[in-house]
C-alpha cells in the first residue's frame, strides 16, 4: 500500500467516528444548556432582588460610526 493510501483511509476512518458520534454529543448538550440557562435565570432573579436599584442598567448597543456627507449637519 502506498502511504497516501493509508492516510486516506485514516482519515475516512476517523471522518466515520466522528459522523457517529456528534449527533449524540449535541443532544446531550441540550440539557446541560436547559440547565445553564435555568441557573442563570435564577442567580439574575436572587441578583435583581439583593441588589434592587445598586444594579446599573445595561449600557445601550453601541452604533456604529458612519462618516457623514459634507452637506449634512450634524
Amino acid at each position: 500500500m502506498r502511504p497516501g493510501e493509508v492516510m486516506w483511509g485514516l482519515l475516512m476512518v476517523v471522518m466515520g467516528a466522528v459522523w457517529l458520534f456528534v449527533p449524540f454529543a449535541l443532544f446531550s448538550c441540550r440539557s446541560l444548556l436547559a440547565r445553564l440557562l435555568a441557573e442563570q435565570q435564577r442567580t439574575n432573579a436572587l441578583l435583581t432582588h439583593i441588589g434592587g436599584r445598586r444594579i446599573p442598567p445595561p449600557e445601550p448597543e453601541p452604533v456604529p460610526w458612519v462618516p457623514m456627507a459634507d452637506d449634512e449637519t450634524p
